[in-house]
């Protein structure tokens, strides 16, 4: 039998290179720092609190100078479920599907996105359309004019909040942006068409669908073929 070899046995093994000794030991490459991209997440957020926060301002500070309706305090539970609190809550919730980051972070699915965003605004005709009538509309409540000044203040009131949308959400939307977009158009028009109901007592059908319902589609085809522009990355 021989014996396992050893140093004594191999008086030049000591002469051979080792090849990877040579080369040196390096050290493990540090995580690339992240302190600039934390910023810019934490700047984006706080872009997106003002704009929200300033929009909110501005339809507070509207209703406010405009005051709330003489009828509000008579007005059945029901009604106003349907024409105030829906509204806002849909707005809340559009807003809120439209700016939401998904599993994959790239936002949710486009069943979702497109379902609220034809079902919200929907829901804010059919209920300017058929809801339960608190009374019988006073004379001459179906005016065109009458109409046409409520129009014009609900587009007011929603377009600066769409326009803080535009600036505060700047390549905001990888995917999707399309129906994203009209989400936060949607989220805009209804808020502003339930400040509206806030402050304007008339009931009539017809003022309700051109005067306050017509501003809400408006803002939805304004954020899918304008703010789309901006808000795509």
């Amino acid at each position: 039998m021989t014996s396992e070899p050893n140093a004594t046995d191999l008086p030049e093994f000591d002469d051979i290179p080792d090849p990877v000794g040579s080369l040196g030991v390096r050290a493990a490459p540090r995580p690339p720092a992240l302190n600039g991209e934390a910023l810019q997440r934490s700047a984006t957020r706080n872009r997106r609190v003002a704009a929200l926060m300033l929009s909110v301002s501005w339809l507070a500070a509207h209703l406010t100078v405009y005051g709330l309706r003489a009828d509000l305090a008579s007005l059945p539970p029901l009604y106003i479920a349907v024409e105030i609190a829906l509204p806002f809550a849909l707005a809340a919730a559009s807003l809120a599907v439209a700016l939401g980051v998904g599993r994959l972070g790239l936002g949710l699915s486009i069943a979702a996105l497109s379902a609220l965003a034809i079902l919200g605004p929907l829901s804010f005709w059919l209920m300017a359309a058929g809801a339960p009538l608190p009374r019988v509309p006073e004379a001459n409540s179906d005016s065109w004019l009458g109409a046409f000044v409520c129009m014009d203040i609900t587009l007011a009131w929603a377009g600066v909040p769409i326009l803080c949308a535009a600036l505060s959400l700047r390549r905001a939307f990888p995917v999707a942006a399309g129906f994203r977009s009209a989400l936060v158009g949607a989220a805009c028009g209804l808020f502003a068409g339930a400040v509206m109901n806030l402050h304007c007592a008339n009931v009539d059908r017809f003022h309700m669908l051109l005067g306050h319902a017509v501003p809400v589609l408006v803002a939805v085809l304004v954020g899918a073929f304008v703010l789309r522009r901006t808000a795509r990355a």
